[in-house]
């Protein structure tokens, strides 16, 4: 058989091997490359990961500062405007026992004056009552006065009357015509 069956693959075989071993040898020098290249990246992606998370927990841990400052602040105004209110409506509590008390003040001083003036009233009326019951008495009196007056009057007049002192003589008689 011929030798060159032989003799040209093993030759190729050879330069294959040859061939291949250079090229997993490239393969390698390239894999490692891009193996770097790619651990350059990932720690650079990490890095950049990295401080991005640190920018995004700083910016976070900031915007809960804020919100808390703000609900802090928020907080406070309702506190003061609680307390505000609160006071006003002490005051307006104050003012109104005040006007209650200067009411109820005035209430006892016109109950006073109505007190006052139904005694004044009630002794009016009494001694109005009394000086028309005097004058009545009066009245009577003088009545009964000018009936005893007259009763006397009529007695004194009857013993008159039947007195003889009193009895006027006779008239004289008429003189004659002439």
């Amino acid at each position: 058989m011929n030798k060159s069956y032989l003799i040209v693959p093993i030759i190729l075989l050879a330069v294959f091997g040859f061939l291949y071993n250079g090229a997993t040898k490239e393969m390698a020098v390239k894999a490692a490359k891009q193996q770097a290249t790619a651990d350059a990246r990932k720690a650079e992606d990490k890095k950049r990961k990295d401080e991005i998370e640190a920018r995004a927990t700083a910016d976070a841990k900031k915007r809960q500062e804020e919100r808390e400052a703000t609900d802090r602040a928020k907080e406070e105004k309702k506190v003061r405007e609680y307390q505000e209110v609160l006071k006003a409506l002490r005051d307006e509590s104050a003012k109104y026992s005040a006007e209650a008390d200067k009411l109820s003040k005035e209430s006892a001083d016109l109950e006073l004056q109505i007190a006052q003036a139904r005694t004044n009233k009630e002794t009016l009326n009494r001694e109005s009552f009394d000086l028309a019951k005097a004058v009545e008495l009066a009245k009577i009196n003088r009545r009964n006065a000018e009936l005893e007056i007259q009763r006397m009057i009529d007695l004194l007049g009857r013993k008159l009357s039947d007195s003889k002192i009193v009895v006027p003589p006779a008239p004289p008689p008429l003189a004659a015509a002439k």
